[in-house]
C-alpha cells in the first residue's frame, strides 16, 4: 500500500535507529484505500513521547493495538478515507472511535458519530478496535 524509492532515502539521519530502521523523505500511496494515521505513545520514567505511524489497514492496526500496555499504547487514530468511502468528494482525515467488523467489511465509527461506509450505519457487528479517548485529545 505504501512504497518508497531509494532516491527518497535520507542518507544521514540525525538520530541513531535500531537495527534495520531507515528514514525516508516520503512514501507513496499505491492504492485508493483507506489507511490510518496513528499516534503511538511511550512512557519511560514518567516522560511521555509520541510517534506517528502510517498503518495500511485495520488488520495491522488491530495487531499494533494488541501490544498496548501501560507504558506503550495507541493514543489516537485518525482514519484517512478516500472520497469513495466518505462520500465527501475528497480525501478526509478524521479521528475515529471504533472499528467494527460487519460481515466481511470494516465499519468505521468516527468521534463525531458518523459511520463509514454510511450503509453500515447502525450495524455495529464485532468491535475489533475501540478508543476510550475523547475527540479533544
Amino acid at each position: 500500500m505504501f512504497e518508497t524509492h531509494e532516491k527518497a532515502r535520507l542518507a544521514t539521519p540525525f538520530f541513531v535507529f535500531e537495527e534495520g530502521v531507515r528514514r525516508w523523505a516520503y512514501v507513496i500511496l499505491t492504492s485508493n484505500d483507506e489507511w490510518f494515521f496513528v499516534t503511538y505513545e511511550t512512557v519511560v520514567d514518567g516522560v511521555s513521547s509520541q510517534q506517528q505511524y502510517f498503518i495500511p489497514n485495520a488488520l495491522f492496526l488491530s495487531g499494533l493495538s494488541a501490544k498496548d500496555n501501560s507504558v506503550k499504547f495507541i493514543r489516537r487514530v485518525q482514519l484517512v478515507s478516500p472520497p469513495s468511502l466518505n462520500q465527501k468528494g475528497r480525501w478526509m482525515m478524521e479521528p475515529i472511535q471504533a472499528i467494527h467488523m460487519v460481515g466481511e467489511r470494516y465499519g468505521y465509527e468516527l468521534m463525531d458519530g458518523q459511520t463509514y461506509p454510511s450503509e453500515l450505519s447502525g450495524q455495529l457487528g464485532n468491535t475489533i478496535w475501540f478508543s476510550d479517548a475523547t475527540e479533544d485529545e
